[in-house]
Parts: structure tokens; sequence; C-alpha cells
């Protein structure tokens, strides 16, 4: 009996492992929404790295990459956000990471340390909403709010597990 128990806690053990790690799988969110690279850049292990796109800017700091790799930024259409938006909220901008191994071409979901990114944009307001969006689609605020400092909302990033949409309320949005 003892053994039985042991087999079936290590057999389950296993199995969360295994399970968990298909949850922290890097994703190519070009599949998901994000189709477009927009900006890229080559950054040398350990080196510190500024990525800028249309009010976009990604402060990559020193360490957060062991290895040599390619940084993507990502963007999709605004409209395939929005069927899914909160009521009341307009998708104003949306984006995802892609950052690729250089030596073994595998994404990398994780980072060593978080890359900032910050959005300056006329929409941008107090009531910007800083959300995940997941493979499925589905938008909900990431558990971090926000800096929001005047037009430019900055948010920490340590990983590329979701894509991400910034939503301000309809109403404040210029048409």
């Amino acid at each position: 009996m003892k053994f039985r128990f042991t087999f079936i806690t290590v057999f389950s053990l296993i199995s969360m492992i295994l399970f968990g790690a298909v949850a922290l799988a890097a994703t190519d969110f070009t599949q998901f929404g994000f189709p477009k690279v927009v900006a890229e850049k080559e950054i040398d292990a350990g080196n510190a790295a500024k990525i800028s796109h249309s009010g976009i800017k990604i402060d990559i700091p020193e360490g957060a990459f062991t290895t040599d790799v390619k940084f993507q930024l990502l963007e999709g259409d605004n409209s395939h956000f929005q069927v899914n938006a909160p009521a009341g909220e307009t998708v104003i901008m949306n984006f995802a990471f892609r950052v690729v191994d250089s030596k073994t071409n595998e994404i990398i979901a994780k980072f060593n340390r978080p890359v900032m990114f910050s959005f300056k944009d006329k929409d941008v307001n107090q009531w910007s909403i800083y959300n995940n969006v997941t493979t499925d689609g589905i938008i909900a605020p990431n558990q971090l709010p926000a800096v929001i400092d005047g037009r430019t909302l900055t948010h920490p990033i340590a990983g590329a597990p979701v894509g991400w949409v910034i939503t301000s309320p309809t109403h404040s949005v210029k048409k």
C-alpha cells in the first residue's frame, strides 16, 4: 500500500510539473491577433537596449537576457480586440512581444529583469487601463496597475506570457 501511495504521489508531482511547463510555455503572439512586427532589435547577452515606435518606448535593462536575442514589438488592429473590450472602454493601442533566442530560435517567455514599457498618446488619461490579452482573446486588467503621468502610461513587464491592450473610457477618446 505504501508503494502505491508513493507512486501516485510521484506521478501526480510529475504531471503538475509537466502541465505547469505547458502553462508557462512561450507563445508566438503573431498567431493570436498581433501579426505585425513594427519594431525589432538584436540585443547581445547582458546588454541594455531601447526600442521605440509610434509613442511606444521599451527600455531593456542590462541583464534582462543571458543569451543574444531578437526582441520584436508586435501589433495588431485595435478593432480585433475591441470586440472583447470591457463595456464603455475603447482600445487605444495593442502590443505583444516576441523575444527569440538567437542561437536556439526558441521564444523566451520570462525575462531575467523586467523591461519598462511606456506609451504616450493623446487618448491616455487617468482612467486608462493596462490590460492583459490571453491567447483566447480574453481581456482583463493587469494585476499591477499602470502608472499614468499626464498622457504617458508606464508599466514594467517581466515576461511575455500574454499580449496587452490599453483602453480608455469611450467618452474620453478623441474621435
